[in-house]
């Protein structure tokens, strides 16, 4: 009886899984990869249809719109790279 409660003292802070284990932090990283992935695919088809959008209209601020689009379109696509090195370190 008494080694039983020594047993059962001993393995209290241990995983009853064995050496399985999951962190919680790791599991919401891959939501937020998803979701960044989901962003440069919205900033690349919004930069599409920008294309398509200057090639049917004739407008003087067509350029502007796809100088502004561009930077967003590299400004996305760096930001969500530096974000998942940020996820995977961390």
């Amino acid at each position: 009886m008494n080694n039983d409660v020594n047993n059962m003292l001993d393995n209290l802070g241990k995983n009853p899984l064995g050496g399985l284990s999951v962190n919680v932090a790791t599991l919401l990283k891959f939501p937020l990869v998803l979701i960044l992935f989901g962003n440069v695919l919205f900033a690349a088809l919004l930069f599409l249809r920008s294309r398509i959008l200057a090639d049917t209209f004739e407008s003087s601020s067509i350029g502007i719109i796809k100088i502004i689009i561009t930077i967003y379109l590299i400004t996305t696509i760096i930001g969500s790279i530096i974000a998942v090195l940020f996820l995977l370190v961390g």
